[in-house]
């Protein structure tokens, strides 16, 4: 079995591959190949747009979903597509993602695993995994957070483990730069404790769930 995933950013790459590893540890045995992108893009207006890679997520997903169609046409392959919903409603944004897979005609295996709101909160849904990583994080913080509620996830993760919170976090990383290094720090720390089947995110389940229906014996 091949997994190909498709990843919003960085730090969702890591987290994933910190699945992955899980996975094989489990003794499910597959092959893995990640591509992170930078960022989510959005969905082009017309499928008659010259094709030209942005690496944003939705604006090359047509041309990605191709080309792994073609290339893995015959073999055990998933293409596995992982972002955030962030704002959108969630089953809209899924039907939006199927149509893609519908207009590019393509007839690999493939699943879109969305987060809600944000991958962070796969993170935030293992807390034995964060505050083994982060000891000195704010529970008082942390017990604030609702499980998969659009409340801008990334930022209450900050406010949780940031040394000052939020606040300090902000004036510290101003830039789209230092914020992504700092969300790739975090899912490298919290994604190497994290507990397969003790998450509180629904969405992460899923998401495990999805790979893992992959791997079951007979599920071909």
């Amino acid at each position: 079995m091949h997994f190909q995933c498709l990843i919003e950013d960085l730090s969702g790459r890591i987290l994933v591959e910190h699945v992955m590893d899980k996975l094989k540890k489990e003794g499910y045995e597959f092959t893995v190949d990640s591509k992170a992108f930078q960022g989510i893009g959005g969905f082009k207006s017309t499928g008659k747009a010259k094709e030209i890679k942005t690496n944003k997520l939705l604006n090359d997903l047509l041309i990605f979903l191709r080309g792994f169609d073609k290339y893995f046409s015959g073999y055990d392959a998933c293409i596995v597509v992982v972002l955030d919903n962030d704002e959108r409603d969630i089953e809209e944004f899924q039907e939006q993602l199927n149509r893609q897979a519908v207009y590019a005609m393509i007839s690999v295996d493939h699943v879109f695993c969305v987060a809600i709101e944000e991958m962070e909160a796969w993170l935030l849904g293992d807390r034995e995994a964060l505050f083994q990583a982060y000891p000195e994080a704010r529970e008082s913080k942390y017990k604030e957070y609702r499980q998969d509620s659009i409340c801008g996830t990334w930022e209450c993760l900050a406010d949780v483990v940031y040394k000052g919170g939020l606040k300090k976090f902000k004036k510290d990383c101003p830039t789209y730069r230092e914020i992504g290094k700092c969300k790739a720090e975090w899912a490298r720390a919290i994604g190497q404790y994290m507990n397969l089947d003790a998450n509180a995110s629904p969405s992460f389940n899923r998401f495990v769930s999805e790979l893992r229906s992959r791997l079951m014996p007979g599920c071909e």
